[in-house]
């Protein structure tokens, strides 16, 4: 194990290539970091480690085109104080990162990407991964080619996007863009801004928060369209949440939260 004193918070510059690592931003005056093999022992020594100004660095070796499949698996542990940075890539590790982070830019390959909570803007990219992010304070930007996209609570605007996998947002505090060619989209609360939503074989099921006036724009090739919300013609004055949604063959539900009206800016 490595330990680094540095009490204020750092830049996480994670490169990995095959394994799992795990990622705390925490209350501590140091960053810790713990490489293991799949045989349990240390494997720091296949690591470039090092703290270089405010920049934790945790680099595996790299590997061109198809060699990095033949880089040993590993685990990584890395914590480091509160409101710290993330700037991760990986190939094929999963991605698990706990506490709270200032901003998130994550890329993985064919790898899954857990993040809890970003009280700035967040970016997370996979090629055939899931994606996970349970609140940001910030905006966020999540895109997957064949994978699931989970969001939790997010102030600012977002935007969504998958071609073959469902996307879940539990709150939208701005606008929203979100699309996916081959699965489901549902919006737990939505209160303001623009939202345009697609789909081209699912469903779409958004909730529009108590209070909000709202234009609706709803399309369906082929499925149903049900809504308890009063169906606007043309954009007034007193609606603050402007939604569009279009599926080819799926159907569309559209009803109010029994939540308050969201404040968020």
């Amino acid at each position: 194990m490595m330990e680094f004193e540095y009490a204020a918070p750092v830049t996480v510059s994670l490169r990995m290539q095959r394994g799992s690592a795990d990622l705390a931003a925490e209350d501590r005056s140091t960053a810790q970091v713990l490489i293991t093999g799949e045989d349990g022992n240390d494997a720091a020594d296949r690591f470039t480690v090092s703290l270089e100004g405010d920049t934790l660095v945790v680099h595996a070796p790299e590997g061109a085109g198809w060699n990095w499949r033949r880089q040993p698996k590993a685990h990584v542990v890395i914590r480091v104080p509160l409101d710290s940075a993330l700037a991760v890539k990986s190939a094929a590790a999963d991605i698990r990162a706990t506490g709270r982070w200032a901003t998130a830019h994550a890329n993985v390959a064919s790898a899954d990407a857990h993040v809890e909570e970003v009280s700035g803007d967040a970016h997370l990219k996979a090629a055939s991964g899931d994606l996970t992010i349970e609140k940001v304070g910030g905006g966020l930007r999540a895109v997957s080619s064949s994978g699931a996209v989970r969001v939790g609570d997010v102030t600012g605007d977002v935007t969504a996007e998958t071609a073959s996998g469902d996307i879940s947002i539990r709150r939208a505090g701005a606008s929203l863009q979100a699309g996916t060619a081959s699965g489901d989209l549902e919006v737990g609360t939505i209160s303001r801004g623009e939202a345009r939503l697609r789909t081209a074989s699912g469903d779409v099921s958004v909730g529009v928060a108590a209070g909000t006036g709202v234009w609706l724009d709803l399309n369906t090739a082929s499925g149903k369209t049900s809504s308890d919300l009063a169906m606007v013609g043309e954009l007034t004055e007193g609606a603050t949440l402007e939604l569009r949604i279009r599926t080819a063959s799926g159907d569309i539900d559209v009803h109010r939260t029994t939540g308050e009206l969201s404040t968020a800016a």
